[in-house]
């Protein structure tokens, strides 16, 4: 049973609403068209009144983050990807060229600045993990929202300090706690710094929610993976299913369910009504903030060229 908690002001109450009802979209528990908690719920809860909660709802409503139907209650509303992203991309835009000029450079070359970032040749970073299932994450999520070229790197081939050399060359090294210690040793032995990603604290709080809510069933495909869960999750009711060893359709319907990135895209399409959590992005913006910062000021360093390289004094002659 949740423990009810006081929200002394109107404020509080929506930014907690809002919070959740982003957290919930993000990381796939909530859609479209899902119908809220009731009124008297979430008054409870958060030891308030109805009237309070919905004097919140509306205010998400005028957002455009939820929508009230009368008799029949408050549902998740999201506009199309483009309406919902284009004004703040606009915004963004113009507080990042407003910056730029407050420090001297106008638009025109920050946009060639901007060029240097995107355009020039990638930059490798190896996953350092123990299964394939969060291999494949942690070289999805590096590749496809930040642009690097990533490579799998399996600590199993890592036994005995051995440097698997199919991986080639790579500029940074990323992993998860648990093999922190592994990549540092590699990372000395390939001269190459290392990155320990950590979690979006929402997703955390997400989790330890369904969790709190009954049995999680995580699909997955490395037993590996599967042998992990209760180290990742101590103490959550964690249902492993490895796909290829027992087929997931006897999960209770009434079950939460996760898949693995992995997994995700071996799952038939639709199945369970596609009613199935996938998360794409779990790094914290600390984690993303280390990762934009080295790619961009490797490539801006590339951007350099050899001749202004060699125009610039070494740390030894300096």
């Amino acid at each position: 049973m949740r423990t009810p908690r006081r929200i002394e002001h109107a404020d509080g109450m929506t930014e907690a609403l809002r919070q959740r009802i982003l957290a919930g979209c993000h990381y796939g528990t909530l859609k479209a068209g899902d119908r809220l908690s009731s009124l008297r719920d979430v008054a409870a809860e958060f030891y308030t009144n109805p009237r309070a909660v919905m004097a919140a709802y509306r205010r998400l409503a005028a957002e455009g983050l939820v929508r009230i139907r009368p008799r029949s209650g408050v549902f998740v509303h999201s506009p199309r990807r483009e309406e919902a992203r284009q004004p703040d991309v606009v915004a963004w835009m113009v507080e990042l060229f407003l910056r730029g000029l407050a420090r001297g450079i106008p638009p025109a070359e920050l946009v060639l600045q901007a060029r240097a970032c995107l355009d020039i040749a990638s930059v490798r970073v190896g996953c350092v993990e123990c299964n394939h299932d969060q291999l494949y994450a942690l070289c999805q999520q590096a590749r496809c929202d930040y642009g690097f070229d990533a490579v799998a790197i399996d600590t199993d081939a890592l036994a005995g300090g051995r440097t698997p050399l199919a991986m080639g060359s790579v500029d940074l090294l990323l992993t998860t706690r648990f093999h922190g210690e592994e990549a540092q040793q590699l990372g000395r032995q390939l001269r190459c710094p290392v990155l320990v990603a950590t979690l979006d604290p929402a997703f955390i709080t997400e989790v330890r929610r369904l969790h709190a809510a009954g049995p999680v069933w995580w699909v997955c495909t490395d037993p590996r993976f599967a042998a992990k869960l209760p180290r990742m999750f101590p103490g959550g009711m964690v249902r492993p299913v490895v796909l290829g060893r027992r087929p997931p359709d006897h999960i209770p319907p009434a079950h939460m369910v996760y898949a693995t990135r992995r997994a995700a895209d071996r799952l038939p399409r639709g199945w369970r009504d596609g009613r199935v959590v996938t998360i794409t992005r779990v790094f914290s913006e600390e984690t993303s903030r280390s990762l934009l910062a080295f790619l961009i000021g490797k490539r801006l360093q590339r951007a350099r060229g050899p001749s202004r390289r060699r125009r610039e004094p070494s740390r030894a002659q300096q």
